[in-house]
């Protein structure tokens, strides 16, 4: 049965959503580029980006993008039955494109991506696939296109040897601001922070730039970055109970618990998501009717420790120094 408790724990934490602040406020700059293509669709078009380190929830803010305020719009707008589920719409509506540059490393290969978004079979050499991108995001009506994870645009030695020859990641990136200029849709670029150097290394993108969205680590000696991390956990808390995980509430804000989740995460909430993650499983194991400060110790000793920090605070106490 251990095992039906693991998964379980683990599907619940793909179905959990908090929103807070940060995430609101951009998706309010994300629909605000869309309502600039469809009042000026002949534009050239303008960007937002999301620079911030690895599991401070940018992708988060994306899917629940299109999980919330994108589907609503396809719903509102017919395209889809509402009693259809969520994320079956999100994946198939074609407002909103989300593409990952993950495996991405030729014009072509972006080309490839962004038409299996838009659910178009084809073949062809770059040139014609980036003309049938072209055709089908004007013809399509698309809105918007987010890439993500954009530093796999960071040429590989091996790859840069031969970057004279081959449609090299200047090329990808010359692309997508080509794709801007000729007003053919706004995008989000999301990525780790060094991604930023990567794609703005040159000003005529730079100048394109309308909103820099920050994702950064949550700060604690920030009030308002306190506050925000403070009430996540908080209803991280409460989510635990609500996906039935637990029969009790989780009170993740007991005593000096969320000051040593900050440390352990450095202050990033999807690597706080990660140690409760852990912690639930510890803690259904032992048959506890919530996660108590002691399972999420052992989840740090399990799970955090050396891959996040070099030592444990919640047995310790946190070393003030740390708590920034």
């Amino acid at each position: 049965a251990i095992m039906s408790i693991r998964g379980k724990i683990w599907s619940a934490f793909n179905d959990i959503r908090i929103f807070n602040d940060r995430l609101l406020d951009a998706h309010d700059i994300f629909d605000d580029l869309r309502q600039v293509t469809r009042e000026s669709p002949q534009e050239p078009k303008r960007c937002a980006t999301i620079f911030a380190p690895t599991h401070s929830g940018k992708s988060m803010c994306v899917k629940t993008y299109l999980e919330t305020r994108v589907v609503d719009e396809a719903i509102k707008r017919g395209l889809f039955p509402k009693d259809m589920k969520r994320n079956e719409i999100a994946s198939k509506q074609r407002i909103v494109i989300y593409i990952t540059l993950e495996g991405v490393t030729t014009i072509k290969n972006l080309a490839e991506e962004i038409l299996r978004a838009l659910n178009v079979e084809a073949e062809g050499n770059t040139q014609q696939l980036l003309k049938l991108c072209y055709d089908h995001i004007v013809a399509l009506g698309v809105e918007l296109i987010i890439v993500d994870e954009v530093q796999h645009l960071r040429p590989t030695k091996q790859r840069s040897k031969y970057a004279e020859k081959n449609e090299n990641d200047a090329g990808i990136a010359n692309t997508l601001k080509v794709m801007l200029i000729r007003g053919v849709c706004p995008m989000v670029f999301i990525g780790v922070t060094e991604a930023r150097t990567l794609l703005f290394g040159d000003d005529q993108l730079d100048g394109r730039v309308l909103e820099e969205i920050s994702f950064d680590r949550l700060d604690y000696g920030v009030a308002a970055q306190r506050e925000m991390f403070i009430e996540y956990l908080g209803m991280l808390g409460l989510k635990l109970k609500e996906h039935g995980l637990f029969e009790e509430e989780s009170n993740l804000l007991d005593g000096d618990i969320p000051e040593c989740l900050h440390v352990v995460s450095g202050g990033r909430v999807g690597y706080v998501s990660r140690i409760v993650e852990q912690a639930a499983v510890i803690a259904a194991k032992a048959g506890s009717p919530c996660v108590l400060r002691s399972h999420l110790e052992a989840a740090v000793d399990k799970w955090a420790i050396p891959r996040l920090i070099d030592y444990n605070p919640f047995p310790t106490g946190v070393r003030k120094a740390e708590l920034k």
